[in-house]
């Protein structure tokens, strides 16, 4: 079993342990998608899309990655409450239990005269991205 699928499917059952009950439907569905952006930002070290949708374990084509990502990312029934919140607040433990956190707010502007501001942890000189507003 290669490197990215063992990744994936630490993720994926990580991300079941977080819910009290096992996610079904399109809950399941989601959380699985989930697993597969993360593990594809730890192995690809960037948060591209077109850089995350080679790395991450599935069979279907690259541009089906990353249409099936950018899907996801843009869809309103996805809510930082259900899905992302049980994984920040995880995380953020897990790395209290090891150093002191940085905590490192950053405005940045985007195309079309878009702003997007980010809250990010520093981890061995990495920001990982916690929340984030355009």
């Amino acid at each position: 079993m290669s490197d990215n699928i063992k990744r994936f499917c630490a993720i994926r059952k990580a991300l079941n342990t977080y819910y009290r009950q096992t996610p079904t439907g399109n809950r399941a569905r989601h959380l699985t998608t989930l697993a597969a952006l993360i593990s594809g930002i730890v192995a690809s070290r960037r948060t591209n899309l077109t850089q995350i949708a080679p790395k991450a374990p599935d069979r279907a084509k690259a541009e089906s990655r990353i249409k099936r990502y950018s899907r996801f990312l843009q869809n309103e029934a996805i809510t930082y409450e259900i899905y992302f919140t049980p994984f920040i607040e995880e995380l953020i433990e897990a790395l209290a239990q090891r150093q002191t956190l940085a905590l490192v707010f950053d405005g940045s502007t985007l195309g079309r005269g878009c702003i997007a501001l980010m809250a990010s942890v520093i981890y061995k000189k990495r920001a990982l991205p916690l929340a984030w507003i355009v």
